[in-house]
């Protein structure tokens, strides 16, 4: 399909010119004469060049949703463990895509608070999915909240070990390995909550 080509050659082009001349130094402009399409075919696309380093997040965000409701595991931290390889995943698809964006955090706060807001939107999302399948509140409850922090904070340091790394490495595999360590926290706080609801119950 056409337009896929267009979106797929603007975000090549603007990697390609993010590496080779900055992020500052390169314009829309640039970006497009370099794919070859008009600047009107990159705003059909894109609202502006920040969206070319954050692109496919929602569809990202949507299949870690999909995989932890999908999951068959018994526990918490087994339904954990496969949203987590979902995000694993889709790095290790378009790992120079979040190798450049990695590289230009320092030096552009905008760009490093976009992806803060965006691990924020991943931490709300699956504290809303934990806390329906503990069978618990959110709003009152810290424990969901508790549950999924940890596990991002277990991503993000297996992504930012791998970008130090200059990407080499197994990404899926250290992100796995990550999240087994958190193994005894999760079910702790799994259990915890259903001895709660018992006690209620009961």
């Amino acid at each position: 399909m056409r337009g896929q080509r267009n979106r797929q050659a603007l975000i090549d082009a603007a990697l390609e010119l993010f590496a080779a001349d900055g992020y500052e130094s390169t314009t829309v402009e640039h970006i497009s004469a370099r794919a070859g399409v008009a600047p009107r075919t990159f705003f059909h696309h894109f609202a502006a060049k920040e969206d070319i380093l954050f692109d496919g997040y929602p569809e990202r965000l949507h299949e870690a949703t999909r995989r932890f409701r999908a999951s068959r595991s018994p526990s918490l931290w087994g339904a954990l463990a496969e949203a987590s390889a979902a995000v694993a995943e889709a790095i290790s698809a378009q790992p120079e895509m979040f190798l450049t964006r990695a590289r230009m955090y320092a030096g552009h706060p905008a760009l490093r608070a976009t992806r803060l807001r965006l691990n924020d939107d991943w931490i709300e999302q699956m504290t809303s999915e934990v806390a329906i399948r503990l069978g618990t509140d959110p709003h009152t409850d810290l424990r969901p909240r508790l549950a999924v922090a940890v596990v991002n904070g277990a991503n993000r340091a297996a992504i930012d070990t791998w970008v130090a790394d200059g990407g080499r490495g197994d990404l899926t595999a250290s992100m796995a390995e990550a999240v087994v360590l958190l193994r005894p926290s999760i079910t702790r706080i799994e259990r915890l909550v259903k001895a709660d609801r018992q006690r209620r119950v009961g």
